[in-house]
């Protein structure tokens, strides 16, 4: 069964029309761990140009921004960009946004990055749309450039989809296929953590394109 990806510009007006500052509520506003965690990999780059995938209201970006990144957002959901643009402008923040689905084939980024990070937008992709997510990434990657991966993992040896209104929601992989995946789209294994939490797990895989 395909994923229906517009679920997510219905939910970025709902939280719009909560008067949230971004996806979830308020209090995922309140830090930037991602960013936090992508600054403390070994040899993590310290200036150059990078993207996050699925930005959504430009929380990370902005923060990456204000470390003198040359920073890109892209989301699949226009009500996100939008957000994410007036956020920039009425914060004085330069960030370049575009609206995109990074499941097309052959889907081709605007420029090459230093590093890529999956603002927890991995997690998201369906099925075989996940293969080709993965290659219009790497293509995306100079030589020896990084990806940041930013994903739910399942507690055991199983990957699982969730669902949402009888559609799937969420890829939730084991730490061994997703290891798989990332090495067969072509990249090598830097370091990785696992981040325990109640009923499903969270990990970081920092690879190299090779």
């Amino acid at each position: 069964m395909k994923a229906n990806y517009q679920v997510y510009d219905e939910m970025y007006k709902q939280a719009r029309q909560a008067r949230w500052e971004g996806w979830g509520g308020n209090e995922r506003m309140s830090n930037a761990i991602l960013v936090e965690r992508f600054l403390r990999l070994d040899n993590a780059p310290k200036k150059g140009r990078i993207i996050e995938l699925g930005c959504g209201e430009g929380h990370h970006c902005r923060a990456l921004s204000q470390l003198g990144f040359e920073v890109t957002g892209v989301d699949i959901s226009p009500t996100a960009i939008a957000w994410a643009i007036e956020k920039s402008n009425t914060t004085g923040t330069a960030v370049k946004y575009f609206v995109a689905d990074l499941t097309e084939e052959d889907f081709k980024l605007p420029e090459k990055y230093g590093a890529v990070i999956d603002g927890n937008c991995l997690h998201c992709i369906i099925g075989f749309d996940r293969v080709k997510f993965l290659h219009n990434v790497r293509r995306a990657i100079v030589q020896g450039g990084s990806f940041f991966v930013s994903s739910l993992c399942s507690k055991g040896d199983d990957s699982y989809q969730t669902y949402q209104a009888g559609t799937p929601y969420r890829h939730i992989p084991s730490q061994r296929s997703l290891l798989t995946e990332l090495k067969q789209a072509g990249f090598k294994l830097i370091s990785l953590n696992i981040y325990e939490r109640e009923t499903v797990n969270h990990i970081t895989v920092h690879v190299i394109n090779v």
